[in-house]
């Protein structure tokens, strides 16, 4: 089997956040399993050409916005068994950031993406390959499925190839005035609330949505949650209308990237039958965060994007509460200007409790997860989330909002099986009641210690990701409905 597996971020050449790692263990691991892979995403202007090995392609590519053509070159990776080709256009990429800069999306994102997009679509014809599926993943690939039937430049297609659309995040759907649908060479009928037309613009997503042979989603209940209008982000009639072909496959993790055993940025390393090294990394993050290191203090972990869905109003509204119980609290993460001056202000006003970076780390990402004991995820909407699982992995019990895959990987300490603490109200009272109900287990070793095992056994391994799409390409390829 042949997959095309497109995106628009992938590690370690360029990411923002969950799409970016699954865009990179998926891949690796189809390969390890016998699925012949090859990835593409756009050459963005931070990409570290040399640093990466990147070589340049014998091909040119001249991809038309309607009337106007623009120009572009191909270049090429090979990285733990996948061969990535990288889209370049001077016009589109050479700059900043991937889809804007210093907090400011780029205005022509949409121009940027339809030029990825065609090239894709391009380079299929110009290299002649036979491709069984074209994996397509977020709004930044949610034309290809069309492209695919009705061509680059007005011309219809031949093609044969299946499409998988993968939703990582509803919320984010690539919107643009109608004014530019001219630039895809769509016929007329494609621009119809049957189609891309969405609320008198364009939709990319929804192109995804409405285009593709089959959709899914990176957790089960994530896939019934954008069913229902409290979660369907305007989109829950088509992906009802589209719910015989629309699955959830819980995202899985790379546990050679995340392995407490042999971490590279830990203090020390611990496993589940040795656990001594887990009070050696509290310690050292205690220190670094500038608190006093005591292991009987309770440390609280963030690594999150500061915005709205991360629930971050929720941490606000409960602040006062959170410090009161004596409890530290170490958070990296940067976002919206209003949350990361909220996390200074805690850090200088409560210096010995709260310690705030504001800044992307992947070394502090490691040591939060490996020093902390209570891992913090009050997200109002979660998709799947991936920080759960890491921590699990390194004893640090999640606490979380009970939503999308949120819900679908966490047991709660009160159930038969716990590997952590869900709270079902989306609101501060019942986040700050779920911490304490937390606060009051770790006080106690012998309740503690049985939870941080059985969540460090928990096995949510990419391995059984990579099954769970291999079974579904199948199922496409021969039109017969996947197994639950």
């Amino acid at each position: 089997m042949k997959i095309v597996f497109t995106s628009g971020e992938i590690v370690p050449f360029a990411s923002t956040g969950g799409l970016g790692d699954v865009a990179a263990a998926l891949p690796e691991e189809l390969v390890r399993q016998g699925v012949d892979v090859i990835r593409m995403m756009p050459l963005y202007g931070d990409v570290d050409r040399e640093k990466f090995g990147l070589e340049k392609c014998d091909v040119e590519l001249h991809i038309p916005l309607g009337h106007a053509w623009f120009f572009g070159t191909v270049w090429k990776n090979e990285f733990k068994g996948v061969t990535t080709y990288f889209i370049h256009s001077e016009e589109f990429f050479e700059r900043r950031g991937i889809y804007g800069h210093a907090g400011h999306g780029y205005a022509d994102n949409f121009e940027r993406f339809l030029f990825f997009q065609k090239a894709v679509v391009k380079l299929i014809d110009e290299w002649g390959l036979q491709i069984d599926v074209v994996h397509c993943n977020d709004w930044q690939t949610g034309l290809i499925p069309m492209l695919l039937e009705y061509g680059i430049d007005g011309v219809l297609r031949e093609g044969n190839e299946k499409t998988l659309f993968t939703i990582h995040n509803l919320a984010h759907q690539g919107w643009a005035p109608a004014e530019k649908f001219y630039m895809t060479s769509f016929p007329d009928s494609c621009y119809t609330m049957h189609t891309l037309e969405f609320y008198g613009e364009l939709n990319m997503l929804k192109g995804g949505l409405v285009g593709a042979t089959a959709i899914n989603t990176v957790s089960p209940n994530y896939a019934k949650e954008i069913q229902t209008r409290q979660f369907g982000c305007k989109l829950d009639g088509v992906l009802r209308e589209r719910s015989t072909m629309l699955h959830g496959i819980l995202n899985g993790i790379d546990y050679a990237r995340w392995n407490p055993e042999i971490d590279s940025c830990l203090a020390a390393n611990y496993s589940v039958a040795d656990l001594s090294g887990k009070a050696d990394c509290k310690r050292a993050l205690q220190i670094a965060a500038g608190f006093n290191p005591d292991p009987k203090v309770p440390l609280l972990g963030i690594i999150t994007r500061l915005v709205p869905q991360k629930g971050i109003d929720l941490l606000v509204d409960a602040m006062d509460r959170l410090v009161g119980t004596g409890a530290q609290l170490v958070i990296l993460g940067t976002g919206d200007a209003c949350y990361e001056q909220a996390c200074c202000e805690w850090a200088e006003h409560w210096p010995e409790q709260v310690c705030s970076w504001i800044e992307f780390s992947h070394e502090k990402a490691h040591q939060i997860e490996a020093g902390a004991d209570i891992f913090l995820m009050p997200s109002e909407f979660e998709p799947c989330g991936q920080n759960q699982l890491y921590s699990m992995r390194y004893g640090t019990l999640p606490l979380v909002h009970a939503v999308g895959g949120l819900e679908d990987s966490i047991i709660d300490a009160a159930e038969k099986g716990g590997t952590g603490f869900k709270f079902h109200d989306y609101t501060a009272d019942t986040f700050y009641q779920s911490l304490e109900r937390a606060l009051k287990i770790f006080s106690s070793k012998e309740k503690w210690k049985p939870l941080m095992k059985r969540a460090m056994k928990q096995d949510f391994s990419v391995v059984h990701m990579a099954k769970d799409y291999i079974a579904l390409y199948e199922s496409m390829v021969s039109d017969h409905e996947p197994l639950d």
